[in-house]
């Protein structure tokens, strides 16, 4: 009888010891490190293309997988991946902004043809109660196949505007 309680407590002793090391490896498991990258559109005097872009980068996240980068509605990202970009609107910013708050800034270089459209994209990390730009790729130039209805073109201008967004963040 008491050989069945000492080993009816050693049996619970082990449940609880294998209970505490599983739980603390799930918990240290790698987490998502989300970065934040305010968006500010500069000169965006088109209403349509502004629109475009905005609702295609503010409040998604990007991640690569499989070498291959991926943006994507925040609210779809379930998996945990090595890191994670999230794209705000920067007018949400308040005047209590935290040191080390990253922003890119896109410049709409004026206005745009059909086939044709300029922007300029600006790193800029927030420190010392001031922004300082880290980086600038100056102006790019955009183009387009789509020559017969200024919409589609547009809309090809978006993407390649949010992609290039996307792709200035990994740099």
């Amino acid at each position: 009888m008491v050989f069945k309680k000492k080993y009816n407590f050693l049996l619970w002793v082990l449940i609880f010891f294998f209970t505490v090391i599983i739980s603390t490896k799930c918990s240290n498991s790698k987490k998502a490190k989300i970065d934040i990258f305010y968006i500010e559109l500069v000169n965006f005097n088109n209403d349509s293309l502004k629109k475009q872009v905005s609702e295609n980068i503010f409040d998604k996240v990007s991640f690569y997988q499989n070498s291959k980068l991926v943006i994507l509605s925040s609210n779809y990202v379930t998996e945990n991946f090595p890191d994670i970009h999230s794209f705000k609107n920067a007018e949400t910013l308040d005047k209590n902004i935290e040191p080390g708050t990253k922003k890119i800034k896109v410049e709409f270089g004026g206005n745009y043809t059909v086939d044709s459209i300029r922007y300029s994209l600006q790193k800029y990390i927030y420190s010392e109660n001031k922004w300082i730009k880290k980086s600038d790729m100056g102006f790019i130039k955009g183009t387009t196949t789509y020559k017969k209805a200024k919409e589609y073109a547009i809309m090809e201008f978006g993407k390649q505007i949010v992609n290039n967004i996307v792709a200035y963040t990994y740099n």
